[in-house]
Formats: C-alpha cells, structure tokens, sequence
C-alpha cells in the first residue's frame, strides 16, 4: 500500500510540476512576444506619422485635420494600408511574422469623416494607439486620430486555459492508468508475491483462490499446480521417513535385547561362572572384557538410533525480529477466514491489545497454521476460536475448537512424531504436524500445552512464547 501511495503522489507531484513550468513558459514566450508586438505598432504609428501627416512648409505645415476640405487628407485609411503593404516584408523579417497584425485600421478624430468606428470585433486582440503630432505652429500636441491593430486568435489567456484543461485532462487520465494499473496489476501481485515465500516455510496449506484475470489466471494456476506438487512430495517423505523410523526402530529394539544377553554372558565369563573350578580364567576374562566393551558400544549406538528415530528433523532457523501482534491477526484471517466461511465454520480472531512480540513471525504462523489445520480437520464444524494475550511473562496464544476430544490417556503422546489419535481413523495425516510445532516452540524457547475438555466437546491448545528472547 505504501508503494501504491508513493506512486499517486509521484503522479500528482510530476503533473503539478508540468503545469506550472508550462505556464511559467507561457507566460515568458507571451510576454515577450507582447513586447516584440509593442515595439512593432510602435515603429508602424512612428513611420506612418513621419510619412503621411506631416506636409511640407512651403505649402501650409498644419495637420490634415486643420485643412478638412484638403482631397489628400481626406482618405487617411487607403494611406495606411498603403503604408502597411509597403513595409510589410520589412516589419516580417525583423520582428516575425507572428508579431505583424492581421489588419490596421485608422479612426479619425474630426467629426463626420468616413471611417472604421467598430474597434472591438469578435475573436480579435485589439490595441489602440492614439496619434499626437506636433503642431508645427503652435508646438502643442492634440489626438488627430487613432491606430488600431488587429490581432486575430491572439488571445493568449484563452491559449493557457486550453493548455492547462489539456494538462488537466492529461493529468486525470494518467491518474486513471495508475489506478488501473495497480487494482489489476500491482495489488493483486503484492497478494501473490508473498505466497512463494510462505509456501516454501511451510506456513500455508490454501491454494492461491482462481481469479479471471488475464494477466495473473495462468500463474495462479502455475502456483497452484507447485503447491500441489510440493505438498504431494512432502507426503511422499513424510510416509518414507514414517516407514525408515519404524524400520530403525524395530531394528534398534531387535538388536538391544541380544546385545543385553551378550554382555551378560561375557559378564559371568570374566567373573569365572562357567569354570568347573570357579576360578577366574585370565585370558578368558580378558576376551570377556572386550566382548562386554564392545557390547556397551553396540547399546551406546543402539540408544541413540532409538532417541533420533523417535523424532523427525524439523527444518527450522529462528529469526528474531520485532512486529507486531496484530500481524499475526491479519495472517490468520487472510489464511483461513475464507476457507472458513466457506465451510460454514463459526470462528473468531481476537487480541487484547497491539503490543510489539520481539520473536520469529514465520516459525509462530507455522505453529499457528499447524493447529488451526489440525482444528479444520478434527473438529466438528461448531467452531474455532483464537485468543492472542500479552502477559506479563509472554504471550500466550490459544486456539480452542468443538470436536471429537482425546482421553487423557492420549494426551502425552498427542506431540509425539508420525503419532496419530483415535479421532484420526478417517483423517489423512502422517501425525508430524503438532510434532513440528511443538519443536518449532521450543526453539523459540517457549511450549505448547493441550487440554481437553470432554464435558464441553472442546480441544485447547496453549501456545507460550517468552516475552525476551
């Protein structure tokens, strides 16, 4: 999940950054061009005052306005797109063609003149400059008109909101694609990333559920198909080391008694038993002697064939690292709510309070997970109930289910290995499950103890790991 939000947040982050250095590029490129634009029109009022409304001396040196019926004043705007149509080329290679308006126009200022009195039009950016000549006379300066440029879809504010609803839209679909991407891809892949793991720990017995994924449905089957492999080859061994422990065993115990006869005899010949005088034969008692040494070390191997046989190797390194209790919550309702459920089984998983277990989480699910299949398996279905308690010297995890209980006969032997109860005729098992946890337990220097409450129908198993390994 943490991934998840570190990728939202990079996504969110990278479009904020887009947006604003879009628009701080926007906003310079505009800018300058508003400038370049500036200093164009300006040129055009400059050039176009100097040529055209400035007569010469020797006839009158007054403004056009001042000489209403003079005919070459009278058409000021054929003088203007004249003078446009003349410098145009000019204006276009220094100052580019973006900065050249789409049209001029001149407004007089002298009442009843022809001219353009619409400025503002639609889908234009108009800019309006006033003409003040000098009086040549009089040295006073007065408005005789006005310039105004014209400048089609040049309305850059309405360019940046299309740009940024662009981005916007940009931004909203590639937040799509994200969450697309991680409800079908990345989730579901963090679910089945830790199934291999557990599945090599021994922690886990449930299959991977089917799915109509595409892009998972085959590996999920792929999976499943090991899971199976794995589980029928751990079965296979199971059995083998079933039949090689029984077969040593009763070679062990085959071997002892004769053993046991032959230090006897060898015992009464170095005592001189069988001499028809009693006494002590030297070279007698001297074989004797060895016979009786190297049956001692037939009883030595004997012994301890017998202990290593009566147990199965359990593939377990502790590793202690600190989490916390509610972990082992999630595990169990991950693992097993489901198949509960499906199984109409009423359970409950409960812990009373989050406290911190410095100890091995995978070596505690697979003790977990030993029983609870143990309590699928032999219960009768009326339920199973999970307690996970912080006391002061540990923690103490109970798992109590309704089934066929043992006698109090067969509870010292319920952790014995390949040993398997009355109540497990019609149940598939080798009997190494609770031996393995049990051992798993002790290696974290805690036990486990069971109960049985045969008024109540209920089997209890007390799981103790110490608070400070």
């Amino acid at each position: 999940m943490k991934k998840l939000a570190k990728l939202y947040i990079a996504v969110v982050l990278l479009f904020a950054l887009l947006i604003l250095v879009a628009n701080l590029v926007f906003n310079s490129l505009a800018k300058k061009q508003e400038e370049t634009n500036n200093i164009l029109m300006n040129r055009i009022v400059e050039g176009f005052s100097q040529e055209y409304l400035f007569v010469p001396y020797t006839r009158s040196a007054v403004f056009p306005y001042e000489e209403k019926n003079n005919p070459e004043f009278n058409n000021m705007q054929s003088d203007l797109d004249t003078y446009m149509e003349e410098n145009r080329d000019a204006f276009i290679k220094e100052y580019g063609k973006a900065a050249l308006p789409d049209n001029v126009l001149y407004i007089s200022n002298n009442e009843g003149e022809t001219g353009v009195s619409l400025i503002n039009k639609d889908n234009t950016s108009d800019k309006v400059w006033a003409l003040r000549p000098i009086n040549i006379k009089t040295g006073e300066q007065s408005i005789v008109g006005f310039i105004v440029f014209e400048y089609k879809d040049a309305e850059y504010s309405n360019l940046q909101k299309l740009m940024n609803i662009t981005l916007a839209a940009a931004f909203i679909i590639a937040l799509g694609i994200c969450i697309y991407i991680s409800s079908t891809v990345l989730r579901p892949f963090e679910k089945l990333s830790d199934y291999p793991e557990k599945l090599s720990k021994n922690e886990i017995s449930e299959k991977l559920p089917e799915t109509k994924n595409r892009l998972f449905g085959r590996f999920i089957w792929g999976v499943n198909m090991l899971s199976d492999n794995i589980q029928n080859k751990q079965k296979k061994v199971d059995e083998l080391s079933r039949d090689q422990m029984t077969m040593l065993t009763t070679i062990a115990h085959g071997i002892k008694t004769p053993v046991a006869n032959i230090k006897l005899y060898a015992d009464a010949i170095s005592t001189g038993l069988y001499q028809e005088n009693g006494e002590i034969n030297k070279s007698d008692a001297e074989i004797a002697g060895k016979i009786s040494k190297n049956a001692d070390d037939i009883t030595e191997i004997v012994k301890e064939l017998i202990d290593k046989t009566s147990g199965t190797v359990v593939d377990f390194e502790p590793d202690i690292r600190p989490f916390y209790l509610k972990e082992l919550v999630e595990f169990l309702e991950e693992e097993y709510s489901n198949r509960l459920n499906v199984l109409s089984i009423p359970f409950s998983f409960e812990m009373n309070h989050n406290a911190m277990v410095k100890s091995d989480k995978s070596g505690i699910c697979r003790i977990l997970s030993q029983i609870m299949e143990n309590a699928i398996k032999y219960g009768n279905g009326e339920g199973i109930n999970v307690n996970l308690n912080k006391e002061e010297d540990g923690y103490y995890f109970v798992i109590k289910n309704k089934g066929n209980v043992l006698s109090e006969k067969e509870l010292p032997y319920i952790f014995n290995s390949f040993w398997r109860g009355s109540n497990a005729e019609k149940v598939g098992g080798n009997g190494i499950g609770l031996f393995e946890a049990k051992k798993i337990a002790q290696c974290l220097y805690g036990d486990i103890y069971v109960k049985a409450n045969s008024e109540e129908n209920e089997m209890e198993f007390d799981i103790y790991i110490p608070d400070n390994i």
